[in-house]
C-alpha cells in the first residue's frame, strides 16, 4: 500500500475536511480527493462521507483507521531501524505506560544509553493496549506495562511491586462512597477487587483512566481516585495529595513484555538494566 495514501487518510480524518488536509500536506484539495479516491478504490470502500461541513468516517473508514495507524508505525519505524544514524550500529524499540516513566524508565534508559553507545533507541511512551499493539505488530522490542496482555509470542516477567491507594485533593474527604469519588479504570483485576470491597457502592459520576496526569485533576477539584502509589507518592510527601484514612490498597505489579524480534545480544542487556532500575526504583514510606 502506498505510505502517502494512508498518510492523506489519516491528515483527513484529522483535520475533518479536505480543505484543511490539503494545507497540512502543502497540495491542492484535488491532489487530496484523487488520493482518497485511490485509496477507495484499493480498499472497494468508501471510507468518507462528505457533507458542506466536512468529512465524517464510514463504516468501513472507521474499521480502516486501526490499520492504518498501524502501518504507519511499522513503516516510521523501518524507516528508523534501516536509515540509523552515522555512529549507530543497532536500534532498540522499548516503551512503557506513563504512569511507569519517571521513576523506572527514565532511569533504565539513561543507563541503557551508557552501556550500549553504538545502540540508537526510539522510546514510546503510550497506553498498554496501545503498547501491546505494538508488540504484536513488532513495532516495540520490549514494554513495561502493570496489566500486559498475554498473547502468544508475548514473553513476561514480573518486574516491579506496586499498589493502588486512594488519594484526595483534601485531607477531609470521605472516600469511594462520597460523590466526588473518581473511579479509575486500572484494569479487571482492580474492578474485582474494587468491587469486592466495595459490594454496594453505586456507579460512581465520573470514570477516568489518565494515568499519571490525574494528580492534577484531584488537586485542583478536591476529588478521590485510586492510583498508582508510585504516581502518587511525591504528592503525598509535599502535602498536594492525602491519603484517605480506612481505605483500601490494592496490589498493582508491573511487568516488563517483550518478543523474540530484537536480537538477544541488545534485548538482553536491556532486560538486566530493567530489573536492575526496578530494583532501585524509590519507594518513599508514606501512611496508608
Amino acid at each position: 500500500m502506498d505510505v502517502m495514501l494512508v498518510k492523506t487518510f489519516l491528515n483527513v480524518l484529522a483535520a475533518e475536511s479536505f480543505v484543511a488536509a490539503a494545507e497540512r500536506m502543502f497540495v491542492t484539495q484535488s491532489a487530496i480527493s484523487i488520493r482518497i479516491q485511490k485509496l477507495e478504490r484499493e480498499l472497494g470502500q468508501k471510507l468518507f462521507n462528505r457533507s458542506k461541513s466536512g468529512v465524517e468516517l464510514t463504516v468501513y473508514g472507521a474499521k480502516f483507521e486501526q490499520y492504518a495507524r498501524s502501518s504507519l508505525q511499522l513503516w516510521d519505524q523501518a524507516v528508523y531501524q534501516i536509515s540509523l544514524p552515522d555512529g549507530f550500529d543497532s536500534s532498540l524499540s522499548l516503551g512503557c505506560e506513563d504512569a511507569l516513566w519517571p521513576e523506572l524508565s527514565a532511569n533504565w534508559m539513561v543507563e541503557l544509553t551508557r552501556i550500549l553507545p553504538t545502540t540508537a533507541f526510539n522510546f514510546q511512551v503510550s497506553t498498554p493496549s496501545n503498547l501491546s499493539s505494538m508488540l504484536l505488530l513488532g513495532v516495540l522490542d520490549i514494554a513495561v506495562i502493570y496489566n500486559p496482555e498475554i498473547r502468544q509470542g508475548f514473553r513476561v516477567e514480573h518486574i516491579l511491586d506496586d499498589r493502588l491507594i486512594l488519594v484526595a485533593g483534601r485531607k477531609d474527604h470521605g472516600g469511594a462512597t462520597s460523590d466526588d469519588y473518581i473511579f479509575t479504570n486500572w484494569g479487571a483485576e482492580f474492578e474485582m477487587a474494587h468491587s469486592r470491597w466495595y459490594p454496594d457502592l453505586k456507579p460512581p459520576q465520573l470514570m477516568m483512566q489518565v494515568g499519571a496526569a490525574i494528580p492534577k485533576f484531584l488537586i485542583d477539584h478536591g476529588k478521590a481516585a485510586f492510583l498508582p502509589y508510585r504516581i502518587a507518592d511525591d504528592y503525598v510527601a509535599s502535602g498536594q495529595l492525602h491519603v484517605v484514612k480506612d481505605s483500601p490498597a490494592f496490589p498493582f505489579p508491573a511487568y516488563a513484555v517483550w518478543t523474540e524480534n530484537a536480537p538477544a545480544e541488545l534485548r538482553e542487556p536491556a532486560l538486566d538494566k530493567l530489573r536492575e532500575a526496578a530494583r532501585n526504583a524509590p519507594w518513599i514510606d508514606i501512611e496508608t
